[in-house]
């Protein structure tokens, strides 16, 4: 038994050594550890979580043989701080991962203290990540997990979400089903991304065109013109950007952030395009 290798070895090292360890097969290793990098590199049939007084082994979870793969592959050093987390919010991108933490701290919750952890897993790969919480025995591991999604429906060039749309958020309601009765959450965007959320936000709707106009100031449909934008135009060129994905998301989100940070928004009670988000936050911090 080999206690918290991480103590006496700088990171190239433990990597040497764990791949030594795995390719061992005549002896039984039982490593403890607080390190992400660590947990990156074991084998996700080998890992087992503590919790409290209990032990949970990756291989009793509701994986499948997909999500092994996948995770076998993708869960590096950044991803793994899930293990260790005492709740976790999966996000599909960049942007949630800069604007959440900021969101948070301006309705009285700093995550970093909580010791909750964003993992941006990219696009719709959260499934893979959020089954190691859901347990073949139907215990229940304590960790909260919010899992905020874009709704993914588009609208047709007049702005209008038809019924073919819709039925991806119908979708995306029945994939919330599989998480009922574990402390795994699914918290969709009302419509279509988040970008277009808060371009409708009635509270961040202001500073987020005026971001977009900072990071985008060569297009002339986001410029303000008597210190007002034009929004229909705006609307306009934002869908064919969205649609397009040549919207620079992430600079527009480090602008935003910073703006909000600036701001004093303090709550968002009223607000139906951001609150799937607060809702998110709140649920993982242990504020139903």
């Amino acid at each position: 038994m080999i206690e918290e290798l991480e103590a006496h070895l700088h990171p190239q090292a433990q990597m040497k050594v764990i791949e030594a360890f795995q390719n061992e097969t005549d002896v039984q290793f039982i490593l403890t550890t607080h390190s992400p990098n660590l947990a990156s590199k074991v084998k996700i049939d080998n890992l087992l979580m503590c919790d409290e007084k209990n032990i949970f082994p990756l291989r009793e979870s509701k994986l499948s043989s997909n999500n092994y793969t996948y995770l076998e592959r993708f869960l590096d050093v950044t991803k793994s701080n899930l293990f260790f987390a005492k709740g976790v919010i999966l996000v599909e991108g960049w942007s949630e991962e800069i604007l959440i933490p900021t969101i948070a701290k301006q309705i009285g919750y700093d995550l970093t203290k909580i010791e909750v952890s964003i993992v941006n897993v990219g696009s719709t790969a959260y499934l893979h990540f959020a089954k190691i919480f859901l347990r073949d025995d139907n215990n229940r591991i304590n960790t909260r997990v919010s899992i905020v999604t874009d709704l993914d429906n588009r609208p047709d060039d007049n702005g209008i979400f038809d019924d073919d749309e819709k039925k991806k958020k119908e979708d995306k309601i029945k994939l919330q089903k599989e998480f009922e009765n574990t402390n795994v959450e699914m918290f969709v965007a009302k419509e279509w991304t988040l970008e277009w959320c808060l371009y409708k936000s009635s509270s961040l709707s202001e500073f987020f065109k005026e971001s977009v106009s900072e990071i985008h100031s060569k297009t002339k449909e986001f410029e303000k013109i008597n210190d007002s934008f034009d929004n229909e135009k705006f609307e306009e060129k934002l869908c064919e950007k969205l649609k397009n994905r040549t919207l620079d998301k992430v600079a527009i989100a480090n602008v935003l952030s910073n703006k909000i940070e600036k701001s004093n928004i303090n709550h968002y009670d009223n607000d139906d395009y951001i609150n799937y988000i607060i809702k998110a936050i709140k649920y993982v911090c242990g504020n139903k």
